[in-house]
């Protein structure tokens, strides 16, 4: 299972959610990444092994075009009024990521 990297717009319950399924979640708040640039919180998640989960579309757009990095996964804007459905997707990255195939990959959950 790859972790993840939730940057400042990410709920803690789904934090927390993810934990209790054995799943790494690192948050920017946590780690000291409050007001970092968007590839400055990629690379944060990169050098740690994990994938980086934004609502930020525009910014995965952005990285389309770029490849040195593990992975982003860009969330619907709906996500956020369903947790429960967040959850469960990304508890399926998780278990279905792999660091070779997909490394540099940004993926459009829906």
């Amino acid at each position: 299972m790859t972790g993840f990297y939730f940057d400042e717009h990410m709920d803690r319950a789904v934090a927390r959610a993810l934990i209790a399924r054995n799943i790494t979640v690192i948050m920017a708040v946590d780690v000291k990444m409050e007001g970092k640039t968007d590839k400055e919180h990629l690379a944060y998640a990169t050098q740690n092994d994990l994938i980086m989960v934004t609502f930020d579309h525009p910014f995965a757009s952005q990285m389309m075009q770029e490849q040195d990095f593990l992975a982003v996964i860009c969330l619907p804007y709906r996500f956020q009024q369903a947790t429960g459905e967040m959850i469960d997707t990304l508890a399926e990255y998780s278990a279905l990521f792999d660091m070779k195939k997909d490394r540099g990959q940004v993926f459009w959950s829906t």
